[in-house]
């Protein structure tokens, strides 16, 4: 097992740990991100206590976090706990520091949180408790941060969103890849440890794919909808809205289309799947955000987009057991992914040459109006530059045409236009068949690779 990356998290971590103070640290993420696995690193280097709640039912909940507390603490006598805030007084009694309350967004229902704010204004805060709560529901964890309806609101101390691993960071899961291989591996898998790590890198990408997602049995093969059914009461009609946005649907009249769904029943399911399960986003050109009509609507991870356009409208042949038939086209159809996959490799390595003070921007992000589109741009509003950049995921070297393409489009982009200095920036996974000259930036997959070779990216063998 290797742990990668997450420096800036569990650095954060262990400051609350170490401060002397009442600390009360929100951590969140989707499933499989690892939260719980980073968790279990602190608790191994600081101590501590860790607690998951498994029930939602008031009494079921009490009674098992207390034996789970009483199989890991020290007690002189079996503990007397009527209610939440027992617990969270015994907790603070014991001088145990970190507390861990792992899914803790099943004690709303419980009414666990409630009291927890009677308990932390009260007592807790002032006798130096570190509570760490730790959830999946994304959506449910980002109100009990932020909105002043939660019993939490303003209570904590520090608040860390554990999100998927950059592009860098994948790339350590897969020592024995070649930078195509790497770029599709991201394109299907994303950047969610949960998954890379099953991973076996000395195998091919289709097979991994075949044994750990398409075969019957396999650890992956259901995953998307086992969230949502245990997030939702009616899960399907949100699987068609999600497959008709992987299969390209990203305007609201299309999704409504696709999934056959009314438009007026719509809303409440894009309002879940963006809000409480983080699972769709909209996004909007550069310098247009949040203008009514111009958002599209995209999947935010990419295995959540690889299993609905690929796995979920097989599910039938694959229950029958044609698992090659269904795999017989995979190839192609992840390099479909990987197209747009490289797009976000391009984005990260633009960034990592800003880092780096080879370039420099202050906004970036995608481009569009009518038929023109363009894969990045980003403004330096600074100096009055602009970039603009176009990325190929073609086997075929790039020509000069591709260069006066995207100059054309470039003329298309409002800002400044006439005033600004303009940089053509283009991303190639096969080459060029023309050299860089003044204003042109010319990247290839193996030029990205080596620049991403040369970045630090923290791997601890556990």
């Amino acid at each position: 097992m290797i742990f990668v990356d997450r420096e800036a998290e569990l650095e954060a971590l262990r400051e609350a740990c170490s401060s002397g103070r009442g600390e009360l640290v929100l951590v969140y993420g989707r499933r499989r991100i690892g939260k719980t696995f980073m968790l279990s690193l602190l608790l191994k280097e600081v101590g501590g206590i860790y607690l998951h709640v498994n029930h939602e039912e008031r009494e079921l909940a009490l009674r098992d976090l207390v034996e789970q507390l009483s199989s890991q603490a020290r007690l002189p006598y079996p503990p007397r706990v009527a209610s939440f805030r027992d617990l969270y007084e015994l907790l603070a009694a014991l001088k145990v520091k970190p507390v861990v309350i792992d899914e803790f967004q099943r004690l709303l229902r419980a009414g666990g949180l409630t009291e927890l704010q009677h308990a932390w204004d009260t007592a807790l805060s002032r006798e130096g408790l570190v509570l760490i709560l730790s959830g999946s529901a994304v959506g449910v964890a980002e109100r009990v941060g932020s909105s002043h309806a939660s019993p939490l609101f303003g209570r904590f101390t520090r608040v860390i969103r554990v999100g998927e691993l950059s592009y860098p960071a994948v790339r350590a899961f897969l020592p024995h890849y070649g930078e195509e291989d790497r770029v599709r591996s991201y394109a299907v898998f994303g950047g969610v440890p949960g998954y890379l790590a099953q991973l076996d890198p000395r195998r091919p990408l289709v097979e991994n794919v075949d044994r750990l997602v398409l075969r019957y049995g396999a650890p992956l093969r259901d995953e998307p909808l086992i969230l949502l059914k245990l997030e939702l009461r009616n899960p399907s009609r949100y699987a068609e809205v999600l497959r008709a946005i992987a299969e390209g649907a990203t305007q609201f009249g299309e999704i409504a289309d696709r999934a056959g769904v009314r438009a007026t029943e719509l809303p409440k399911y894009m309002r879940v799947l963006e809000e409480d399960l983080a699972l769709v986003e909209r996004r909007y050109p550069l310098t247009e955000e949040g203008r009514r009509g111009r958002g599209r609507y995209h999947l935010r991870d990419h295995f959540t987009r690889f299993w609905f356009k690929v796995v979920y409208p097989s599910r039938v042949a694959l229950e029958l057991g044609l698992y090659r038939e269904v795999a017989a086209n995979l190839q192609e159809q992840i390099d479909s992914l990987a197209s747009q996959a490289f797009e976000e490799v391009a984005h990260q390595h633009f960034a990592l040459l800003a880092g780096r003070g080879l370039v420099s921007f202050t906004r970036i992000g995608r481009w569009w109006s009518g038929g023109v589109e363009l894969d990045l741009v980003a403004l330096d509003e600074r100096s009055g530059t602009a970039y603009f950049g176009e990325v190929k995921w073609s086997r075929q070297a790039v020509g000069r045409g591709e260069l006066y393409k995207l100059a054309s489009k470039a003329e298309e982009f409002p800002w400044r236009r006439g005033e600004r200095r303009e940089v053509y920036v283009l991303y190639s996974r096969a080459g060029f068949t023309f050299e860089p000259e003044e204003g042109v930036m010319l990247f290839t997959l193996e030029s990205v690779s080596r620049d991403f070779d040369s970045e630090r990216v923290r791997v601890l063998e556990v």
